[in-house]
């Protein structure tokens, strides 16, 4: 997948997610319609929950296995009828972007096809699975498992999905791949890497602060845990859960940990006291950081706000009497007064066309499957022939 050119949109306290001992085995796949990126046109990466254990490119253009312990209990014949299956793949993703680049009326530019599917198996034994596809960062068309029918998660995709629907078993073959090779393969996985794949690192907490012109911010920093699931939050007096900043993402390490630093604003309060939460599947009881001020922090932030005020102070007075001496130097001008010099305004947005202009909210992942011809011919596709061994 095209990894720099789409973000995950998470709301604050949900960045972190909530851990639970499931497993899954989900496989990526990304066409890109040029190279201008430096990214390859075709790329595929297997992952066992949070390890990815395997990719294809169109660069390499051999599935090459990522994890030791894979390696290790593996059949090497495997390997190469993965690199088989995926250099398939590459040939119909490339068909798959041009296609539908001209059902979505686009003769150039930088486009993606994507396609995710994968299966779970809970801590309770149950299982679940998914099928979804994505087309420049929007989700295209999904699988219902219930109904066993391909749906359209936008206008353009109805006629493929209908398609699918009438002159293909896909959605059936799909979901007894996802119900039984899938979670086959996956319970293999769980019992030759068992050690591995429940392994549990605790994280690390550190808490710093940084002086603002208004008051302080707060850092919480976890980092190097595993596995990713993780639940961090700032408290007030142990009671209130504080509002964090901006969105928060759980990003990698190059050891195979993780990390996560959550950020509050704060002023002057006397005897309010901060603690950083984190919950992690490593941890028995929910671990406790309380913020211990720098000696001199209470009195810069109420420096801080004082200055502040000053400023303020100085700036409207400045305003009050640019105005009055043009209102004296022009009797004809009239002074109205202004809602921004005691309130705030938010910032300008960017625009287009006059309208305001906000990056996508993308779902967390995109997926693309053989549409080249919209997918006319997949009924001549064998279902086990399609998916990966590994």
């Amino acid at each position: 997948m095209v990894l720099n050119a789409i973000a995950f949109v998470f709301l604050c306290l949900q960045a972190a997610g909530v851990y639970s001992d499931s497993h899954s085995y989900r496989y990526f796949y990304t066409g890109i319609s040029d190279t201008g990126h430096g990214q390859p046109l075709f790329t595929a990466t297997a992952y066992v929950n949070d390890f990815p254990i395997g990719t294809y490119t169109s660069h390499t253009k051999e599935f090459q296995l990522q994890t030791k312990w894979i390696k290790e209990k593996t059949d090497p014949a495997l390997w190469k009828r993965n690199t088989q299956v995926f250099q398939g793949w590459e040939i119909e993703f490339k068909k798959g972007v041009k296609s539908l680049m001209s059902h979505f009326n686009h003769t150039e530019g930088f486009h993606t096809l994507q396609w995710m599917y994968g299966c779970e198996l809970h801590d309770d034994g149950s299982i679940s699975g998914y099928d979804l596809d994505g087309y420049d960062g929007r989700e295209f068309l999904a699988l219902d498992q219930e109904r066993v029918i391909h749906t359209a998660s936008l206008p353009e995709a109805e006629s493929i999905a209908e398609k699918w629907n009438t002159e293909t078993n896909e959605a059936e073959r799909m979901k007894n791949y996802l119900q039984e090779q899938c979670i086959g393969s996956l319970r293999q996985y769980i019992h030759s890497g068992q050690e591995h794949l429940e392994m549990k690192v605790a994280p690390k907490v550190k808490i710093s602060e940084q002086r603002m012109e208004k008051g302080l911010q707060l850092h919480c920093h976890a980092y190097g845990f595993y596995p990713q699931d993780i639940h961090v939050k700032w408290m007030r007096n142990g009671r209130e859960e504080v509002p964090c900043l901006d969105a928060n993402y759980v990003l990698p390490n190059t050891d195979g940990t993780y990390q996560i630093r959550v950020t509050i604003h704060i002023t002057a309060e006397k005897g309010d006291k901060y603690f950083c939460h984190i919950d992690h599947s490593s941890q028995k009881e929910t671990y406790v950081l309380p913020w211990e001020p720098a000696k001199d922090a209470h009195i810069l932030i109420v420096i801080g706000a004082c200055v502040s005020a000053i400023a303020l102070l100085a700036a409207v007075i400045a305003i009050w009497r640019h105005r009055r001496r043009t209102v004296n130097n022009n009797p004809d001008y009239s002074v109205s007064p202004s809602p921004c010099i005691f309130g705030t305004t938010s910032s300008p947005k960017m625009s287009k066309n006059g309208q305001a202009f906000f990056p996508p909210r993308v779902p967390r992942w995109q997926r693309h499957k053989f549409i080249s011809s919209l997918a006319a011919n997949a009924e001549d596709h064998d279902a086990h022939a399609l998916h990966p061994a590994v």
